[in-house]
C-alpha cells in the first residue's frame, strides 16, 4: 500500500514548514532509517528519517524545495515495486481531496539520474555545504549558490567566511511571528522584586575554588532552584490547551541562548528531579550545541518553563515575553553590589532583579507572587535547596 509522505508537526505551535531539500531523488529505492528530506521550522532544521522503505514518487504539483506549507502537507509517497501511485488522498474530515495525476507506474524501472535540484523560493544546498556551514555558524539561506541550477556547495560556505553575516530574515520571520502570538494570545503580567543573591555569590564561590571552570553557573543554579520551587507550585508549570488551563506533572526548563542567527530555547527535561551538576552539564552541552546550530529539533520541545537571563549584558531588570504556550518565563538580571540594610546595618550586598511575566488567564496574581516569593527565597537561603 502507498505510504504518504506528509510536513511533519515537529512542535506544539508548528504549523508549517520549509521543504529545504530532498535527499532522496525521484524514482530512487528508500531503506528505513534513511534521512528522506529536510525541514526548517522554529528556528532549526531538522533531518526526516523514514520508519518504512519504499521507491520515493513526488507527484506533479507537490510542493518544491523552499515551498513553506503547512503541516499535513503531502509531498510525496513511498511505493513499493509494481505499485501505482493514488490517484486521490483522503483529507482530514475523510472526504476525498483533489484528484492527483498518475505517472506510468513504476515497475522494477532503473533508478533515473538524479534531477537537479529546484531553485525555486529559498536555494536548496548539499548535505556536505549544509554541515560545514552548521561547523562554522553560517546562516547559508540567502548565499548564492554556484552550483549546478545554483545549489550552494562546499566552497560557497567558505567563501562566506571572509564576509559579513548574511540576512537572517527567515529566523528573525519566525522569532517575529512567535513574539506577535505570544503578546496576541496571552493576558501577560509582569511582577518584579529583588533579591539579595549575596549567598548564592559565595556558594558559587566554594564550587569555583574546588571545581575550577566546570562550576555550576549563576543560570545552572537558579535553574536547579526554579525547577524546585516550580514543583511546590505546579500552577506556573502548565499552558493553556483548549481554552483551559493544562498542568504538567514534569519541570521540563527551557533556558533561552542568544545566538548570531536568533533567540533559541532548549530544553533541559526533568529539571525537578536532577541534581545541580547533571543540570550544569545538560545546560553547557545544549548551549554549545544551540550555537553551532546543530541542536534536533527534540532539544527545543515541549518545555513547561522557560528562564532568560541578560544579567551578563550589564542588564538590571526587564519584562520577558512569555514562551508560548507556556503559562509564564523568569527573567534574571544582573548581580550587582549595593548598599543595603541587612541585621539592622547598612552594609554591601550582592542584589538582584527577578522579573515574572505570567499568563492571567491561567493563573492569578497571587499564585505567580507566592511562586516569585518562594525563587527570591531559595536565591537568598541556598541552604533551603543545595544538596551536600
Amino acid at each position: 500500500m502507498a505510504e504518504e509522505i506528509a510536513m511533519p508537526r515537529l512542535g506544539w505551535t508548528m504549523e508549517e514548514g520549509t521543504l529545504v531539500e530532498w535527499l532522496k531523488t525521484e524514482g530512487e529505492q528508500v531503506e528505513t532509517g534513511e534521512i528522506l528530506f529536510t525541514v526548517e521550522s522554529d528556528k532549526a532544521l531538522n533531518e526526516i528519517e523514514t520508519f518504512s522503505s519504499g521507491i520515493l514518487c513526488i507527484p506533479p504539483g507537490a510542493p518544491q524545495p523552499g515551498d513553506t506549507v503547512p503541516v499535513g502537507t503531502l509531498l510525496g509517497y513511498l511505493l513499493q515495486t509494481g505499485e501505482e501511485m493514488p490517484t486521490e488522498r483522503a483529507s482530514a474530515s475523510g472526504d476525498p481531496a483533489s484528484p492527483i495525476p498518475v505517472p506510468a507506474t513504476l515497475h522494477n524501472q532503473p533508478t533515473p539520474a538524479a534531477k537537479p535540484p529546484s531553485t525555486k523560493g529559498n536555494p536548496t544546498i548539499s548535505p556536505r555545504a549544509r554541515r560545514i556551514a552548521n561547523e562554522l555558524n553560517i546562516s547559508w539561506h540567502h548565499i548564492k549558490g554556484s552550483g549546478q541550477t545554483g545549489r550552494i556547495i562546499e566552497r560557497d560556505i567558505r567563501a562566506v567566511t571572509a564576509q559579513p553575516p548574511g540576512s537572517t530574515g527567515h529566523i528573525r520571520e519566525l522569532i517575529a511571528n512567535r513574539l506577535w502570538q505570544s503578546q496576541n494570545e496571552t493576558a501577560a503580567v509582569t511582577l518584579t522584586t529583588e533579591a539579595d543573591a549575596t549567598g548564592l555569590v559565595d556558594l558559587r564561590a566554594g564550587f569555583k575554588a574546588s571545581q575550577g571552570t566546570d562550576a555550576p553557573t549563576y543560570n545552572h543554579m537558579i535553574a536547579k532552584l526554579t525547577a524546585l520551587a516550580l514543583g511546590e507550585h505546579p500552577a506556573l508549570n502548565a499552558s493553556w490547551q483548549n481554552g483551559a488551563p493544562h498542568q504538567y506533572e514534569s519541570v521540563h526548563l527551557g533556558l533561552a541562548v542568544d545566538t548570531e542567527g536568533g533567540l533559541l530555547v532548549p530544553v533541559i527535561r526533568d529539571a525537578d528531579s536532577k541534581s545541580l551538576a547533571q543540570i550544569a552539564t545538560e545546560a553547557r552541552a545544549l548551549a554549545l550545541k544551540a550555537r553551532r546550530h546543530t541542536l534536533g529539533p527534540d532539544a527545543l520541545q515541549d518545555g513547561t518553563f522557560t528562564i532568560s537571563n541578560l544579567g551578563m549584558y550589564g542588564i538590571d531588570a526587564f519584562t520577558p515575553i512569555i514562551n508560548l504556550p507556556q503559562a509564564a518565563i523568569l527573567g534574571l538580571g544582573r548581580i550587582v553590589e549595593k548598599p543595603a540594610v541587612f541585621q539592622g546595618q547598612v552594609v554591601p550586598r550582592a542584589l538582584m532583579a527577578l522579573s515574572l511575566t505570567f499568563d492571567h488567564r491561567i493563573l492569578d496574581g497571587g499564585p505567580a507572587a507566592r511562586f516569585l516569593d518562594r525563587v527570591r527565597t531559595f536565591i537568598e537561603q541556598p541552604d533551603l535547596w543545595w544538596e551536600k
